[in-house]
C-alpha cells in the first residue's frame, strides 16, 4: 500500500518530460486511497531520474528537479504517478496540498500521543510530525520493501527513536493489532485490479465492518483522517465511514481535487471549539501550517461531493 500525492504524466524518455507544453497543462495524480486531479504548469516536470527497479507491487521510480525529488510509480497504461514528494531544502514541509488538509485530524484530537499512518510512500507526513512534535511515537505501515527501503535511502524516512516502519498489509495489521492509537492516517492504495476500486483502493478496506474495526484501533478521543479521491463512488465510500463512526467532517485540498474524511465515534466539536484550537496548534507546529485555513477547507455539511 502506498501513499501521498500522485502527479501523473505519460510516459516519455528517462529525465524531463518530452510532452508537449499543451499536454502538461493537466496531470492525472492519484492520492493516498486513490485517484485525483492536479493541474500542473507547462514548466513543470517530473525531474531527472535517479533511480528505477519494478518490485512486487509496481515499477517505481526516483526523480530530481533542482531540489524538489519525488517518488513515482508507474501504472500498467505508463503514467507515472507522485506519490511523494520532499523540498530538500526543508524536508519537514508538507509539499502536498493534500497532506496539509490530512492534518485537520488535529482540530478534532489536539493532543494524539500515538499516530498510526497506513501507507508509508516518501514518508512526508512523518517527516513532519517528527521534526514539529519529536515525542509523538509513530506507527507506519507499508507493504512494499522497496518504497520502505527507497524512503529511507531518499527520503530519510526510517525506523528510529519514535518512529517504527512496519513492512506488511494494513489491512492485516489493524485487524491484529491490540494498540489503540489517537490518530490514524489512512493513506493507501494499491495498483487498481479486480480487489480494488477503479482508483486503487482495496474493496476490503472500504467495507463497513473492516472501518469498524479501524474504530477499534482508536483510544478513547482518536480520531481517522481518510484520503479520499474524487471518483463515482465518493459519497458511498463517505456514507459508509460515517455509518460505521457516527460522525464526520470532509475537508477539501486546495489545488489537488481529492477529499479528506476526519471520523470519530461521537460529536464533533462546535465550530467555536475548533476556531479556538487554530492559534493554539499554528503555534506548536511554528507556523508550517495555517490550521485557520486548514479549517477554511471544510466542507459545509451536507454539501455534495466536488462532481
Amino acid at each position: 500500500m502506498r501513499t501521498a500525492s500522485q502527479q501523473s504524466i505519460r510516459p516519455g524518455a528517462r529525465g524531463r518530460s518530452p510532452l508537449a507544453p499543451a499536454l502538461l497543462a493537466v496531470a492525472f495524480l492519484a492520492a493516498g486511497a486513490g485517484l485525483v486531479f492536479w493541474s500542473m504548469s507547462a514548466r513543470q516536470s517530473l525531474g531527472a531520474l535517479e533511480h528505477e527497479e519494478v518490485s512486487a507491487y509496481s515499477t517505481i521510480r526516483v526523480r530530481r528537479d533542482g531540489d524538489v525529488r519525488v517518488l513515482t510509480f508507474v501504472r500498467d497504461d505508463g503514467r507515472e504517478l507522485v506519490q511523494s514528494r520532499i523540498d530538500l531544502t526543508a524536508p519537514e514541509t508538507l509539499a502536498s496540498p493534500y497532506a496539509r488538509s490530512m492534518f485537520a485530524s488535529y482540530l478534532y484530537q489536539p493532543q494524539p500521543r500515538r499516530v498510526l499512518v497506513v501507507g508509508l510512500g516518501g514518508g512526508a507526513m512523518v517527516r513532519f510530525l517528527t521534526h514539529h512534535v519529536p515525542d509523538v511515537r509513530i506507527d507506519a505501515v507499508e507493504i512494499d520493501p522497496a518504497v520502505v527501503r527507497l524512503a529511507d535511502q531518499y527520503f530519510g524516512v526510517r525506523s528510529a527513536g519514535p518512529v517504527r516502519i512496519v513492512t506488511g498489509d494494513g489491512v492485516a495489521f489493524i485487524e491484529a493489532t491490540s494498540e489503540r492509537y489517537d490518530l490514524i492516517f489512512m493513506d493507501a492504495f494499491l495498483r487498481p485490479s479486480s480487489d480494488t476500486d477503479d482508483t486503487g483502493v482495496p474493496t476490503r478496506m472500504k467495507t463497513v465492518a473492516f472501518l469498524g474495526r479501524v474504530k477499534q484501533a482508536l483510544a478513547p478521543g482518536g480520531v481517522v483522517a481518510f484520503n479520499m479521491n474524487q471518483h463515482a463512488g465518493l459519497a458511498g465510500d463517505i456514507a459508509a465511514v460515517a455509518e460505521a463512526f457516527g460522525a464526520v467532517a470532509v475537508y477539501r485540498s486546495t489545488s489537488a481535487e481529492n477529499d479528506v474524511v476526519v471520523a470519530t465515534e461521537g460529536a464533533m466539536p462546535a465550530d467555536d471549539v475548533l476556531r479556538a484550537r487554530t492559534g493554539a496548534l499554528d503555534a506548536r507546529f511554528h507556523g508550517a501550517l495555517s490550521f485557520a485555513d486548514v479549517l477554511s477547507l471544510r466542507r459545509p455539511e451536507g454539501a455534495p461531493p466536488r462532481p
